[in-house]
């Protein structure tokens, strides 16, 4: 098993620390009975090609951590690390390249490197997230993201001459990973991608690709710059609906901590730290935007 994590490993670019303290967490692990047990009993079931029940599995690995005295976060990022060879080979018969498994992997990578700048801790505190690449349900196709859903932002929705209802029409949902700017090349190139991915969910030779997510949150025009990466991609779909959000939940996001209730408190090191700290400070409030764009194999179609 730890030769099989160190592979795995390897063929991504983990920090040396990162590495040393997951090898080390998977030694602790495995020298326990108990924790071994709780660790290994769904990766074998995985590999066997039984289902696994995700939530059960993280719950056990992070009770294999306590009892082995490793970081709950880093027990349940084990995981799925462990994981990460038996599902190349399930992507494998089915015949899916493998640049898709290895950039839907890069996840666990951008996971690991969040939970290192929040909390210090090398691991994941949404291990939650990765059951749907492990079900084979989510795919990284370029910088994107994408899954399978059924239309569920408003009740009913017409556009190009198509009308959904909610729950009636399968979509598809974008999901944008921490792993850098988003470069307009790179977004299209995902887009196409989707495009010949998911084919059989084109309605009149358009692809309807929906998004949930604070970078869709239409008050962000107020404060970006026009030259925005996220504005670009944020004006790719028509908001359907924009709420704001008390709290600010997806601090930890743009700052690497959650919100400590003054915007005098937060980081200011990159324009977008300055920009949403100065709107904050103004008395603007953070949210979430919901859309839908429309893709004809080449280009966003408006």
């Amino acid at each position: 098993m730890k030769t099989e994590l160190q592979n795995f490993l390897d063929q991504f670019p983990y920090p040396a620390e990162a590495q040393t303290t997951l090898l080390q967490g998977l030694d602790q692990i495995l020298a326990n009975a108990d924790a071994s047990r709780l660790l290994l009993t769904p990766i074998e079931a995985y590999k066997s090609g039984a289902a696994v029940n995700f939530a059960t599995a993280i719950r056990e690995a992070a009770a294999a951590g306590a009892a082995a005295g490793v970081h709950e976060y880093t027990a349940q990022f084990l995981l799925f690390a462990c994981l990460g060879e038996p599902l190349r080979l399930r992507y494998k018969e089915k015949g899916i390249d493998a640049s898709i498994w290895y950039d839907s992997m890069m996840d666990l990578l951008y996971k690991l490197n969040e939970c290192y700048a929040v909390h210090g801790v090398w691991g994941t505190f949404v291990a939650f997230w990765f059951d749907r690449f492990f079900e084979m349900t989510r795919f990284a196709l370029g910088r994107l993201q994408f899954e399978e859903a059924t239309y569920h932002l408003t009740d009913s929705y017409s556009g190009h001459g198509i009308t959904m209802k909610r729950g009636e029409k399968k979509v598809l949902n974008v999901h944008i990973p921490s792993s850098g700017p988003l470069y307009r090349d790179d977004v299209l190139d995902s887009y196409r991608r989707a495009y010949h991915f998911y084919n059989d969910l084109t309605i009149n030779g358009l692809l309807p690709i929906i998004c949930e997510s604070w970078l869709l949150y239409d008050r962000m025009q107020e404060f970006l710059s026009a030259d925005s990466n996220i504005l670009r991609f944020q004006q790719d779909f028509e908001i359907v609906k924009s709420i704001e959000i008390g709290g600010f939940d997806d601090c930890w996001r743009i700052y690497n901590i959650n919100y400590p209730g003054d915007p005098a408190l937060l980081p200011r090191k990159t324009s977008l730290q300055r920009r949403y700290a100065d709107w904050l400070a103004a008395g603007g409030v953070s949210g979430v935007g919901y859309g839908i764009l429309w893709f004809d194999g080449e280009k966003v179609v408006k």
